[in-house]
């Protein structure tokens, strides 16, 4: 992590935190928008804050390439300007209708297993390098600006201020690590609620302009995040890649060709056959242990029974070039290594393979089902015992979802810097008495040096 903030031309180490300066800032802002009736007043609450702590980042090792290089992440939900990066992503995101977009793998699979690739096209795939990192805020503006007509109907924000707003998000964006302060100078941080809309936005305008310069017809093309896949001339590769990547100079595309006509993309491996029609197979990457919730962990049944469940399903559904048997195997072996007992995967490969001959009759049945309300998702803390019986009883009386919260990470140790505790809010602390065994037990919402400063001015009157 010291040899990746050292990159001086994307990070700035700072001599103090900077988290008062942004958030008298963001509260300015919000200000000015109530005073100019684009906020109504709850909107305007939500988005200023007065309790905002500086993010810690920490890294995500990509095991997947070589040097194991980090995934610097900085979670962003303290910041100051957190609320109103979501808010001016949420107006991005409702403007933005995209050609190249899917939305997730089975979206993917249903629109590959219906190509056929012309004659001499093989399959390839793009992947932008650090695309958030590397997404220089004139990109972003220029983008806003193409787009305005899309954007300026879902907000009465002027496209001025709307800019002025956008830009302090993306400005705001620092953290702190081992007790140093920086400030990210270009891109934008992942962990910031903004960085995918604007990330997304920009993609859209550089592929526009890269089909457009590109000599010859591109028959198919879709993105996922920044993993892009393409349908080439075999000899026309290099050539595409050139074009892609002389669209901006901070915006570069590795390339990965098919392999003896295979090629992995998401979770999926896709097979160009001689007819040049594509078939899929469920994929796992090399480095991956299979290893997933185990049939002996703590958590409840339902929730062992769910994960195998929808493992076995995203089987059978990206798997179209094998028998059935075969696909049968290739889930038990993995569902063998997490524990579950052979009678378990059974019924779970029975309960897959009827959802799949009644999922017609199940979505025409939903269709004609009246409408229930909007269902309610809550957690709660996992108690043997307990839990599983609050979970059926309000199931059968309300629309309601529980999930349990007891999570890995109460258990491993923390990879962030750790908040100090004079930082935190939202906490119960105690004061003992100097002077007898009596204490003062006290909550507070606002930060807790805000508070025990208050106690200390009322103290000294």
């Amino acid at each position: 992590m010291d040899q990746l903030l050292a990159d001086t031309n994307t990070y700035e180490k700072t001599q103090r935190d900077p988290t008062s300066a942004f958030q008298t800032k963001n509260n300015g802002i919000v200000r000015r928008l109530e005073n100019l009736g684009l906020l109504d007043a709850a909107t305007a609450r939500r988005l200023r804050t007065y309790k905002a702590v500086c993010p810690r980042i920490y890294g995500q090792p990509k095991t997947h390439k070589p040097g194991l290089p980090l995934r610097p992440v900085v979670p962003c939900m303290t910041s100051p300007s957190y609320e109103l990066s979501k808010f001016v992503g949420a107006i991005i995101q409702r403007s933005l209708h995209s050609k190249y977009n899917i939305s997730d793998s089975f979206k993917f699979c249903e629109l590959v297993n219906t190509v056929t690739l012309p004659e001499g096209h093989v399959m390839v795939s793009f992947d932008v390098v650090s695309l958030f990192t590397c997404i220089p805020q004139t990109l972003v503006r220029k983008s806003i600006i193409k787009h305005w007509d899309e954007i300026g109907t879902h907000t009465d924000i002027c496209l001025d201020l709307f800019l002025e707003v956008t830009a302090f998000c993306i400005e705001c964006s620092y953290f702190s690590f081992n007790g140093s302060f920086y400030k990210q100078k270009f891109g934008t941080a992942m962990g910031n609620p903004l960085s995918p809309m604007i990330a997304d936005l920009v993609m859209e305008d550089i592929l526009d302009q890269a089909v457009e310069a590109v000599p010859i017809p591109i028959p198919y093309l879709k993105k996922y995040v920044d993993d892009l896949f393409l349908a080439l001339p075999g000899d026309k590769i290099e050539m595409v890649q050139e074009i892609f990547n002389s669209q901006d100079e901070n915006l570069q595309f590795t390339v990965e060709r098919e392999q003896n006509n295979r090629l992995p993309f998401l979770d999926m491996v896709m097979t160009r056959n001689q007819n040049q029609t594509i078939t899929t197979e469920w994929y796992m990457k090399p480095i991956s242990s299979g290893r997933f919730l185990n049939y002996r962990s703590l958590h409840s049944f339902y929730q062992k029974m769910n994960v195998a469940f929808n493992f076995a399903k995203r089987v059978y559904t990206f798997t179209t070039n094998h028998r059935e048997e075969e696909v049968e195997s290739v889930i038990r072996r993995q569902l063998l290594v997490n524990d579950y007992p052979n009678t378990l995967i059974s019924r779970v490969i029975n309960r897959v393979k009827l959802h799949r001959q009644q999922v017609d009759t199940a979505m025409e049945a939903n269709e004609n089902r009246p409408d229930e309300g909007e269902t309610v998702f809550r957690s709660l803390t996992k108690i043997d015992g307990l839990s599983q019986q609050i979970i059926k009883t309000l199931r059968r009386e309300y629309p309601t979802r529980i999930a349990t919260t007891n999570t890995v990470g109460a258990i491993l140790p923390q990879i962030k810097d750790k908040t100090p505790n004079d930082e935190q809010s939202n906490i119960i602390y105690k004061i003992n008495c100097d002077n007898c065994d009596g204490c003062y037990i006290g909550m507070t919402t606002t930060k807790l040096k805000t508070r025990i400063s208050g106690h200390r001015s009322t103290y000294a009157d």
